[in-house]
């Protein structure tokens, strides 16, 4: 049985962690999975955005700490890998370089990595029944999928560091106040939620959205001169696009913009 259960539909990929049996952790090849199925997303012109979430009642629960947690030999020497970056760095920047946006559906239980994880994405909707824990410092750990970077930039370098030291589990309101998550919604609901978000952003252009993507992520680490600079060269790009052709037409014609074609 496959660790992730993924299907397209209308310009969409939805990603389903599918290890409900051990609360969706990084075990298996669930992983590897979920970067093979975005790195094809990103190659396909068909595929405008991801939705990722979880079967059973946690989207990640972190790294799978049991000896036999369903790894291959093999998978289990690329998660171990030793480089500078490790199987977790690699799996984030495979997000954060996907060009196309990516919506974790979060239906459960988040902690540790798999917070991280969710972290990394460009937006984040909880069911009423999300909570999320850092719990590194539980497990005697540092932390890693890059949480350290982003939770400062969610929600405040002091409450950052307070969820740090504690691990404690925030609730999804909590979450919600905090700026963690931007939406949360009746359990029952969470993917229909999602993928209708999805599905508004896969009728943009796409010129547009990937360089918008890219500018979100750009203005988090550089100085303002460098990045104004980095937005004109988006929108001389953007102004050479046959999207832009379209959209100007559309707004002279009074009609709706159609981007599929594109």
């Amino acid at each position: 049985m496959s660790d992730c259960i993924i299907e397209t539909t209308g310009g969409v990929t939805l990603i389903r962690f599918n290890r409900p049996e051990r609360m969706n952790a990084m075990g298996g090849t669930m992983l590897e999975e979920m970067t093979e199925a975005i790195t094809q997303g990103r190659m396909d012109d068909r595929v405008r955005a991801f939705v990722i979430t979880g079967e059973g009642r946690a989207w990640c629960a972190g790294a799978d700490l049991a000896p036999n947690n369903g790894r291959s030999e093999e998978g289990g020497a690329r998660f171990r890998a030793n480089d500078d970056l490790g199987f977790a760095g690699r799996t984030v920047l495979n997000i954060w370089g996907c060009d196309k946006p990516v919506i974790a559906a979060i239906n459960g239980v988040t902690v540790g990595g798999g917070f991280g994880l969710a972290s990394s994405m460009d937006i984040r909707i909880a069911s009423e029944q999300a909570r999320f824990s850092t719990v590194f410092i539980k497990r005697a750990l540092a932390p890693d999928f890059g949480l350290s970077w982003f939770l400062p930039r969610l929600v405040g370098p002091e409450k950052a560091a307070e969820m740090f030291f504690t691990g404690r589990m925030v609730a999804a309101d909590e979450a919600l106040s905090l700026g963690i998550v931007s939406k949360v919604v009746p359990h029952a609901n969470l993917v229909d939620e999602a993928m209708a978000l999805a599905a508004t952003i896969a009728k943009q252009p796409p010129t547009a959205l990937t360089f918008t993507r890219r500018a979100l992520q750009h203005a988090q680490s550089s100085t303002l001169d460098r990045h104004l600079a980095f937005e004109w060269a988006n929108q001389k790009a953007c102004l050479a696009s046959p999207e832009f052709r379209e959209g100007v037409a559309s707004f002279l014609e009074k009609r709706e913009p159609d981007f599929s074609t594109f």
